[in-house]
């Protein structure tokens, strides 16, 4: 299984951060692009990696 660096950085960065927004801030991307990207690195582990939503508390 061989995964792109750039969804790799999108999922250490969005972990670092801890919010899209931010994530995708540093990044430079568009939040609806970074959730793209964590997408196909769900599908590649076949299963979620991030919890999603408002009302998430840290």
């Amino acid at each position: 299984m061989e995964i792109e660096k750039r969804l790799l950085q999108a999922f250490v960065t969005l972990a670092e951060a801890g919010n899209y927004r931010v994530a995708s801030e540093r990044l430079f991307l568009t939040q609806p692009a970074l959730t793209k990207q964590i997408q196909a690195i769900e599908r590649v582990f076949e299963r979620k990696l991030f919890i999603r939503g408002r009302s998430v508390q840290n």
